[in-house]
């Protein structure tokens, strides 16, 4: 008896690893890109981005980086690559004419640009985020988290 509950168990944990690993290789990731910079805000060219709710394009990571004021002390970095089949050329996010989202022209996803998980479209992940930190009230360094 014990063996013939053994081998049950063995059929099935076989059966659940074969269908789990092919659905695991169609996905497609972000490259990774390494990402590690320090913008002074008290420059000239990062004024605007100070107000809240106001939003500048970097270059940097794998398609570009959108730099968002969350608050005065609080910003975030997000990946301008769609997490929606990332490799394809066309799949770089911008921000929509309210502010309030980030979107995919070319699949149509839309993510919330306040903290960058997905509102609608094909996308099954949020955007990829930097890290940031903010010291001293302008020196703002953005890098990878991970």
């Amino acid at each position: 008896m014990k063996v013939y509950i053994a081998k049950i168990i063995i059929f099935f944990t076989c059966v659940g690893f074969f269908t789990i690993i092919p659905a695991c290789e169609n996905e497609e990731r972000i490259p990774y890109a390494y990402v590690d910079f320090i913008l002074y805000l008290d420059m000239p060219q990062y004024f605007e981005v100070r107000t809240p709710g106001n939003y500048l394009y970097l270059t940097g990571g794998v398609k570009g980086i959108i730099l968002y004021c969350e608050y005065a002390d609080s910003y975030r970095a997000y990946e301008r690559n769609c997490p929606y089949k990332p490799s394809d050329p066309n799949a770089i996010l911008e921000v929509d004419s309210t502010g309030l989202f980030l979107v995919c022209r070319h699949c149509e996803s839309k993510f919330l640009i306040m903290d960058g998980s997905v509102v609608n479209g094909p996308a099954k992940y949020p955007v990829l985020q930097y890290a940031t930190y903010l010291e001293g009230g302008n020196r703002l360094s953005v890098f990878n988290a991970f």
